[in-house]
């Protein structure tokens, strides 16, 4: 099991560490606000309440131990580079970052970190790509090159299996889950229809109209199989 910390507990920061712990990981968070570390302690393996600028402090909770760094903070720069930087000079292997803006990211990249990563221009990218394409729901970046997405299943698809249909040979996409569209009735007898996840998917089921396909492969890759859709709408 692999630890991870995560410096900063903003909302973001939060968010990953809480996620990660449910995930498996041995999580330890950190920030300098006692009420934040409160909050989280009882959903992670540790949540330590210290300056992550202060190496005496950093080393007293051995954080050269872990796996990897993720270093969340948002506004406060200075403390996000002093903090990126203490975790270089103590030896953590793998370094994640947060940046808010260009000057940031400029002396990240000088300093060598590989991983940055800007919450707000991939939100910004996925926002696009929701509101550019009609029947896309999710779209989460990869990496500069791939992305996950939901979509509902094109018109030419329906009532067809994925066996039959061999997407990954034709459109070089992989489709690594179906959400599923079934009738239930509520308490007050009006039919609703609810969403069961399949994460294994039968390569035997016919794909229903109200289905989506949750799809995994390169930009160019995605859109080609988006534009199937577009084309019969």
């Amino acid at each position: 099991m692999k630890s991870i910390a995560v410096i900063g507990l903003g909302q973001f920061g939060y968010q990953v560490a809480i996620s990660l712990s449910q995930k498996g990981y041995e999580v330890v968070a950190l920030d300098s606000t006692a009420e934040l570390v409160d909050e989280i302690k009882d959903l992670v393996a540790q949540a330590v309440c210290l300056d992550t600028t202060d190496e005496k402090a950093m080393r007293s909770i051995n954080i050269d131990n872990v796996d990897i760094a993720i270093v969340a903070i948002g506004a406060n720069i200075q403390s996000s580079l002093m903090s990126t930087a203490l975790l270089q000079r103590l030896g953590v292997q793998e370094v994640h970052v947060r940046y808010i803006n260009s000057l940031q990211e400029s002396i990240l990249k000088s300093m060598a970190i590989k991983n940055i990563i800007s919450i707000e221009k991939e939100m910004g990218q996925q926002v696009a790509n929701i509101f550019a394409s009609e029947g896309i729901g999710r779209y989460i970046t990869i990496s500069d090159r791939h992305a996950l997405l939901e979509l509902r299943v094109p018109k030419p698809l329906v009532n067809k299996t994925l066996k039959d249909l061999n997407i990954r040979a034709q459109y070089g996409v992989n489709i690594v889950g179906i959400k599923v569209s079934e009738p239930e009735v509520n308490d007050d007898g009006d039919v609703v229809y609810v969403h069961n996840m399949t994460d294994v998917p039968d390569p035997a089921y016919p794909l229903g109209v109200d289905d989506a396909l949750i799809v995994s492969g390169t930009d160019d890759n995605l859109n080609r199989f988006i534009q199937l859709g577009r084309d019969h709408d």
